[in-house]
């Protein structure tokens, strides 16, 4: 299936700061896509580049095959969602739904057709008649979110848009989003900093650093396969030991070889980090071949997980592992406490980058 949205060799520079760097994406049609990353990555201002709000300095932008680089706003088949809803606070719900169709000339039996309609894809028919003032957050998100669906745009832009919301109604909303998407068909591209929220709603992501694409593709590979540090860092917490490649394994100062994959790939002595997600972190009583002596440092209750924080017996390095609450040790972990712990090769990720 050919692309929706293309960025093709975009850049953006303001004054001294490369803002966007030649990024090159596809969005496909009825797609989620997430742009993620932390303050300054440029992922703001790649959004508005795609709104037509700014300009690039270089590259293209096309919309369904149609060159719209220097399109104006108006006239793109594209809404986008502003972080803070900027609805009209003197209007009801209806007529803030309504506005922009009445914009564009729409009015009597249609008119109030497609807001019905929008009103009842989002669980607010019940709502028209209020104000924005009468409504809770969530209710003016999605009186922001039907706005931005009743006028059918070829590609929905959302702005931080769960950013204002509690984390509970965050946890609730990132799923509304996601059905909105797939019963409307629409494209959605959100921007976001938040690595769960991207990680729950998209299809794929785009992880930017410093107005570049640090890596693409779909939650699963960023988190289970980063291509680099700043990758495993970012998304989802992460142990990381420095080392080098001898032999057949992976040796880390203070503490030898210690488990890994894909070391007879690089070359002998090759510098390089070996990340482990705490989740990969098997933590036992006694000790076992192969296992590292630790001391609990301390832990966190978490609900339905147990964060332990270690330290490794032969050197010192803190290490971070994460257990159900139904796990025998839970109720167990207070600091001093020795253990011992161990992960499988395979859930190690070893990083040259």
């Amino acid at each position: 299936m050919s692309a929706l949205l293309e960025i093709d060799g975009v850049a953006k520079s303001f004054g001294p700061i490369r803002a966007v760097d030649g990024i090159d994406l596809a969005v496909a049609p009825n797609e989620f896509f997430a742009l993620l990353g932390p303050s300054g990555c440029g992922k703001t201002t790649l959004l508005r580049l795609i709104a037509g709000f700014e300009h690039p300095d270089r590259g293209a932008i096309r919309l369904d095959g149609a060159d719209i680089t220097t399109t104006r706003p108006n006239k793109r088949p594209i809404n986008l969602m502003f972080q803070s809803y900027a609805l009209f606070p003197h209007m009801s719900v209806f007529h803030n739904v309504a506005y922009g169709l009445e914009m564009e000339g729409v009015r009597g039996v249609a008119l109030k057709a497609r807001v019905e309609e929008a009103l009842l894809l989002v669980h607010l028919s019940d709502f028209a008649a209020r104000k924005p003032h009468q409504l809770s957050g969530g209710q003016k998100q999605r009186v922001a979110l039907a706005r931005a669906l009743v006028k059918r745009p070829k590609l929905l832009l959302l702005d931080e848009p769960l950013g204002a919301l509690d984390r509970k109604l965050r946890e609730k909303m990132q799923i509304e989003l996601k059905r909105l998407q797939q019963e409307t068909g629409i494209a959605f591209l959100v921007v976001t900093h938040d690595q769960e929220e991207a990680l729950t709603m998209a299809d794929r992501i785009a992880l930017l650093d410093q107005g570049r694409i640090a890596q693409l593709g779909r939650p699963r590979d960023l988190y289970e396969r980063p291509e680099s540090r700043f990758v495993a860092d970012f998304v989802g917490q992460m142990n990381f030991f420095e080392g080098h490649c001898r032999g057949a394994g992976f040796e880390v100062p203070g503490l030898g070889q210690v488990p890994a994959q894909g070391v007879d790939a690089l070359p002998e002595g090759a510098a390089a980090c070996l990340a482990v997600r705490p989740e990969r972190v098997l933590l036992l009583e006694d000790r076992h071949p192969g296992t590292l002596a630790a001391e609990v440092a301390g832990s966190a209750y978490m609900g339905q997980d147990m964060i332990v924080h270690l330290r490794l017996a032969k050197n010192g390095m803190p290490l971070v592992a994460r257990l159900p609450a139904s796990h025998r040790l839970a109720a167990g972990v207070e600091s001093g406490r020795q253990l011992h712990c161990r992960w499988a090769p395979e859930h190690a990720r070893l990083l040259v980058k």
